[in-house]
């Protein structure tokens, strides 16, 4: 199977998780895609097709749980946007930069408050600041993929996140973090 074979199976597989609400399996995929896209010398696949590649990596993953993999990815495709010669309105280097500017402010947490990230960028709902940590990045894939293991099997209707969330609590105390679920960070909403 060629590189760029390899590359689409495995966006294809990423689109399959996605559907699946498993995103956090994507996070080794797109590492993957992304050395191989650094890798490749095809010259029938220049900097724009690398470019979208990124993208299509960027959108199916959950972008906030790995803020610091996103960057890298969006830093990566900006440059290749930047060497093509060729363009497209569907992907600028001003909207690269734009989600890059929303991803930085999101991880620093000294010179921008979770509040004021909120109102600059419409995230109304109160997220505990643990999740803009570099330490919430490095254990989100094996966290979720322990509260997958541990609702397997659970509807996911109206309720779920509730027991997800308390499933998702349970897993993070065993790594010293006492995470406060959407509910506890805002009372006054109702979740189902």
């Amino acid at each position: 199977m060629t590189v760029t074979l390899k590359i689409l199976s495995a966006i294809k597989q990423m689109r399959r998780n996605g559907e699946k609400q498993a995103l956090h399996r994507n996070l080794p995929l797109a590492e993957e895609v992304l050395a191989r896209l650094e890798a490749l010398d095809d010259p029938n696949e220049g900097p724009l097709g690398k470019a979208f590649a990124c993208q299509a990596m960027v959108d199916l993953l959950p972008e906030y749980d790995v803020p610091r993999f996103t960057l890298k990815l969006l830093r990566r495709e900006l440059q290749w946007l930047r060497e093509s010669e060729e363009q497209d309105e569907r992907l600028t280097p001003d909207d690269v930069q734009e989600h890059i500017t929303r991803l930085e402010d999101y991880i620093d947490i000294d010179g921008l408050s979770a509040e004021e990230f909120g109102k600059r960028y419409g995230r109304y709902l109160r997220f505990d600041p643990v999740e803009r940590t570099e330490i919430w990045e490095q254990i989100y894939p094996e966290v979720e993929a322990e509260c997958e293991r541990r609702l397997r099997g659970v509807s996911r209707g109206m309720g779920f996140c509730f027991g997800y969330w308390a499933a998702r609590h349970d897993v993070l105390l065993r790594y010293g973090i006492d995470w406060k679920s959407p509910h506890m960070m805002n009372p006054r909403v109702m979740f189902d």
